[in-house]
């Protein structure tokens, strides 16, 4: 029986655990707040419907989670777990509460403000937690609400104060402060009478009863008196305070002390009842329906209207399409606003239009109704114009800034960018000068290469307030650096303060790299100029040493020991004549003789002496292009310029290597000749030069390769000086590559120039295209004729070792010789000879008179006469062109007197040909 018992209790309690459960359940799912049960651990151990819904966790994921990881925000984690949750008690019973605000975090991250209010329960050292959150997302914005309210009502200018029913104050505001003068210490607790002057004793009283009877607002305008016992006048807006249930329990005020409108008001009235028809400024009254009632003087004389043609009639000068505008404006008036400075159009009789600034204010009858308005008008015609005309300046001046070419900027004196135009956005690499201002606000540090040039900048700027031409260099965008030039001045306030910085910049990087350019080539001019003088006047050496040479061999028998001495002095003569030719090449001083000529034959004529010049370990290949276009040149010019580019090829590869010479066909346009590598230079000589470098266009390309060491940025931009060389001293003059230079200039042509350390060098020279086909030199046929003739010469040099060595093999050659130093000389001798002139062989650059020049008078005074040239140099032969004309003949000091001899035989078999075939035609 005691079993049974048992057993019927024991189903008792399960029964009423199960109840206490399912109400312990269904309390938990019905609380508005969130219920979370940990244990000492902090895992979750119950999760109610209502944090479900706030955390957004179900309540199946929840349980066995921590509760700081799962719930708080991770950085607040730590803080709050010491906060919320306390270590266990020892005692077997304890139960413990903590409360504060906190920051839940939802299942999306979405963190909130949440109240926590934690139980900690302790039975026999088992600890568990209860936590209650409520989110208090809501109150806070409302809490937050209030504060903001509060804040307006402290900081309105108007005086805003409550109060009970009857009457006593519980609030007083800043603005009631100054208004009345009376501190919130002073005011609050008091019966608001005391603002109400003595005489009026039932206005209060009248109003709270009319509250009472459910008034709930209700505006009037009184006197009250301030603190000084100044009376003002007020605009009062009395307001209901009900409670919850809607029960009357007080009474707010807004007053806006109206003084000063009042007296204008008065002084409206007073001025137009005295002084409107006297003002200078015109002055219009209308009724409530918009009938003119007052339009003085000065609105007749703005106008046109005298007052008796617009009295009792709707104002004529407002702009038909414009009424609605004006109707506006009245009714706004007839509400009880005053309007100051409001811009409008208005019509004259004559049908102008006029700018007027209206000031109106509504008109008072004595029972305080708006019975009109009156306004005061100011022409502003001339002033929109002005302004009219300031706005288009100031669009004129901003488009100035935002299209000039220079950048313009604003800074402030520590670095950071006010503004600056798209020039200045531009030549920094940035894409506008929004992002330039945004991202540059550090400009020492950010923009300058150097900054402590900045801060010598800004001691300027300081101690003069203006800096001129200031270069620096500075970081674009794109990490580039580009040198700048910047003039600025300081901007300073009335007290000499300065504001801020302001100026132009120039980006003159290039402009100091062509400078750069041009005294270089300043230098390689003044070099060309000195070498050429020294080569023409060694030239004129060499010619004497040679002639005087070949004089002293014919006279010695050819088994004469002594003849062996006189070749050697000639060959040494030759190899100085070739010295000078370079030089000569280099300075763009020696005479040449352009043909139409056909590369691949010239150079394939050349290839075999070529590879006389380089070892066996370097392979010379040619590789010529069919159908070449034909290029007009100096056959010999281009022949030294092959060599001098074989040379440097071969110096380049000690170890041995491969040579490729290259034609082909190019055209090039003008972006290609502005962009890349080519050299070149404007012949532009004082006293005369070849023809510029052509541009645009068609050209045959002449391409010189090798696989040797190649050249580095420094020996590229110093390869063309004349005498630099990378060579071992002895081993190299360093005119090699200068006088390539020149010739390519004197031929019109483009030298170009790839090279990089351990990848080769490439020449590329590109000389303009003709049309005309190559021509055999006619003088090639003749040959091994005798030089002997009978013919007279006039042989005019100025340097008399040449002249008299010259005449004396002519005389030998059975020749009659005239001679003279000079050309006034020569004509003295041509004009006293009656005889004909069969020749003038003549130098070039005499003292006094050119030889050019000579020859026309001589071929004046004897029209029969052939011309040969001799020079050194001639920096103004023909028609101040370094260009042989085809009729007439020049031979290049120094020159053998062989080739004389037998040149003067071919130019007048010509001469005798010529006269023969006249004769047979007539």
């Amino acid at each position: 029986m005691a079993s049974v018992a048992d057993s019927g209790e024991a189903k008792r309690v399960r029964q009423a655990l199960e109840v206490s459960e399912a109400l312990q359940r269904t309390l938990l799912d019905s609380a508005l707040d969130c219920i979370v049960c940990t244990d000492g651990e902090s895992r979750i151990t119950e999760f109610n419907a209502a944090a479900e819904r706030t955390f957004r966790i179900p309540r199946s994921v929840a349980l066995g989670k921590d509760f700081a990881e799962t719930l708080l925000p991770p950085n607040l984690r730590d803080r709050y777990r010491r906060e919320l949750f306390v270590s266990p008690s020892s005692a077997s019973l304890d139960v413990m509460g903590n409360r504060l605000e906190a920051t839940g975090m939802r299942s999306d991250g979405h963190e909130f403000p949440a109240e926590f209010t934690v139980t900690k329960i302790a039975i026999a050292g088992k600890v568990t937690f209860t936590i209650s959150i409520r989110d208090i997302t809501a109150r806070n914005r409302a809490e937050e609400a209030v504060v903001w309210l509060a804040a307006i009502v402290e900081s309105s200018q108007d005086a805003i104060y409550g109060g009970d029913l009857n009457g006593r104050l519980s609030s007083w505001n800043k603005g009631a402060e100054l208004m009345y003068g009376y501190t919130a210490e002073e005011a609050i607790g008091k019966n608001v009478s005391f603002l109400v002057p003595p005489g009026r004793p039932d206005e209060l009283p009248l109003l709270t009863e009319k509250l009472r009877t459910g008034l709930r607002t209700h505006n009037y305008e009184t006197v009250r008196v301030a603190k000084d016992g100044t009376l003002l006048d007020v605009s009062v807006s009395i307001s209901s305070v009900l409670d919850s249930a809607g029960s009357l329990i007080g009474v707010s005020a807004i007053a806006r002390d109206i003084t000063a409108q009042k007296r204008a008001e008065e002084a409206l009235q007073k001025a137009n009842e005295t002084s409107v028809y006297a003002s200078p400024i015109p002055i219009v009254a209308a009724d409530a329906n918009s009938y003119i009632t007052v339009w003085n003087p000065a609105a007749e004389r703005l106008f046109g209207w005298t007052e008796e043609e617009v009295i009792g009639k709707p104002n004529p000068s407002i702009p038909p399409g414009e009424e609605a505008g004006a109707s506006a404006l009245h009714k706004r008036l007839l509400s009880g606003l005053t309007l100051t400075g409001v811009e409008v159009r208005r019509r004259k009789r004559d049908g102008s239009f006029v700018a007027v600034s209206l000031c109106a204010t509504p008109l008072w009858d004595a029972n305080h109704e708006v019975r009109g308005i009156i306004g005061f008008l100011t022409d502003i015609t001339e002033r929109k114009r002005a302004e009219e005309a300031l706005r288009k300046a100031e669009e004129k001046y901003r488009g100035i800034f935002e299209n000039a070419v220079e950048g313009i900027y604003q800074t402030t004196t520590d670095g950071k960018y006010i503004a600056a135009n798209p020039a200045l956005a531009r030549m920094l690499g940035f894409d506008s000068p929004e992002e330039l201002v945004s991202t540059r606000n550090d400009i020492r540090n950010q923009e300058y290469v150097n900054p402590e040039l900045r801060e010598e900048f800004v001691r300027k700027m300081e101690h003069h307030g203006l800096v001129q031409n200031f270069e620096y260099q500075v970081y674009r965008k794109d990490g580039r650096v580009i040198l700048v030039s910047e003039s600025a001045h300081a901007v300073r306030d009335a007290a000499g303060n300065i504001l801020h910085f302001e100026g132009t910049v120039q980006d003159v990087t290039q402009h100091r790299e062509l400078e750069q350019q041009l005294r270089q080539m300043q230098k390689i001019e003044a070099i060309g100029r000195l070498a050429g003088g020294v080569a023409h006047d060694f030239n004129n050496i060499l010619m004497a040493i040679s002639s005087y040479s070949e004089l002293l061999a014919r006279k010695l028998a050819d088994k004469d020991p002594s003849h062996r001495y006189a070749e050697e002095i000639l060959r040494a003569t030759n190899r100085g004549s070739s010295l000078t030719q370079s030089l000569l090449a280099f300075s763009r001083k020696q005479v040449v003789s352009p043909k139409v000529v056909d590369l691949n034959t010239l150079v394939a004529e050349q290839t075999e002496m070529l590879k006389r010049l380089i070892p066996e370990n370097i392979e010379l290949k040619f590789v010529p292009r069919g159908a070449l276009g034909r290029v007009r040149v100096d056959p010999s010019q281009i022949e030294q310029v092959v060599m001098n580019l074989i040379i440097n090829a071969r110096d380049a590869m000690p170890h041995g290597g491969e040579i490729l010479i290259e034609t082909d066909n190019a055209e090039l346009d003008a972006a290609y000749l502005e962009h890349t590598d080519l050299h070149y230079a404007d012949l532009n000589d004082a006293d005369g030069g070849l023809q510029k470098p052509t541009g645009a266009g068609k050209y045959v390309m002449l391409a010189v390769s090798d696989n040797g060491c190649g050249m580095d940025a420094e020996t590229r931009a110093h390869i063309f000086e004349p005498f630099f060389t990378t060579k071992a001293q002895g081993k190299g003059t360093g005119l090699g590559l200068a006088t390539v230079f020149g010739i390519v200039q004197q031929s019109a042509g483009h030298i170009f120039l790839q090279s990089e350390p351990g990848s080769g060098t490439t020449f590329k020279i590109y000389l303009p295209r003709v049309q005309e086909e190559a021509r055999l030199d006619d003088g090639a046929a003749i040959c091994n004729v005798s030089v002997r003739g009978d013919e007279t010469i006039l042989l005019v040099e100025d340097q008399e070792a040449v002249r008299e060595s010259a005449a004396e093999y002519l005389a030998d050659n059975g020749y009659t010789v005239l001679k003279a130093s000079r050309g006034s000389e020569a004509l003295d001798i041509a004009e006293r000879h009656d005889q004909p002139i069969h020749l003038l062989l003549t130098d070039v650059v005499m003292p006094q008179m050119s030889g050019r020049e000579l020859s026309e008078k001589i071929t004046r005074i004897h029209p029969e006469t052939k011309i040969i040239f001799m020079s050194g140099y001639s920096n103004n032969l023909l028609s101040n062109r370094q260009v042989l004309d085809p009729k007439h003949e020049l031979l290049q000091k120094p020159f053998r007197l062989a080739a004389l001899g037998q040149r003067i035989r071919e130019a007048l078999a010509r001469r005798e040909k010529t006269r023969q075939a006249k004769a047979g035609s007539s």
